[in-house]
């Protein structure tokens, strides 16, 4: 009896203090030289309100994803960063309704240095990083990206190794 209210207790402790993959808030990663981005008037045309942000809103999706693969996405969560100078950076969420809309949606994202890209059940997580300051001491894109696909790996996604963009390489002779 003691070993079974031990296990219960545990699984209480760790359902109470476990981090789900869709918390936004990223706990304890901070993007040098980044801050959470405020609501400008380019994200309210698209249909933003408010960051982080949610929706299941087809148009918004669309405004966010090319159309050929935005109507497989059943909802996207978002956080942004940015600077004073532009820059910007952060996570986006893709949750789909099953698995062949994921391959699917998986079968045409290719791969490019400014992002990285994960898994977990039917979440796609993209983290992405635009902060190009290479000064000695200071973060790089490289650096906020280490950290947010860490991030996500402690809470269970694996990252996923995309295919080069063919129509974007260029032969040298």
């Amino acid at each position: 009896m003691k070993k079974i209210l031990l296990f219960i207790g545990f699984i209480i402790f760790q359902t109470f203090f476990s981090q789900n993959i869709l918390e936004l808030d990223l706990k304890n990663v901070e993007l040098q030289g980044m801050k959470p981005a405020k609501v400008n008037q380019e994200m309210r045309n698209i249909g933003i309100a408010q960051n982080p942000f949610v929706t299941d809103n087809p148009d918004i999706i669309l405004k966010l994803e090319e159309k050929k693969t935005s109507s497989l996405i059943k909802k996207m969560y978002g956080f942004i960063y940015s600077n004073s100078k532009g820059n910007d950076g952060g996570v986006a969420i893709y949750e789909f309704a099953n698995k062949k809309d994921l391959d699917t949606f998986l079968a045409q994202t290719f791969e490019q240095s400014n992002y990285r890209v994960l898994i977990k059940d039917l979440y796609l997580i993209r983290v992405w990083s635009d902060y190009s300051l290479h000064v000695k001491g200071k973060e790089t894109s490289e650096d906020h990206l280490n950290k947010l696909e860490k991030y996500y790996i402690n809470l269970g996604a694996k990252k996923v190794i995309l295919k080069k963009d063919a129509s974007v390489i260029t032969k040298v002779e």
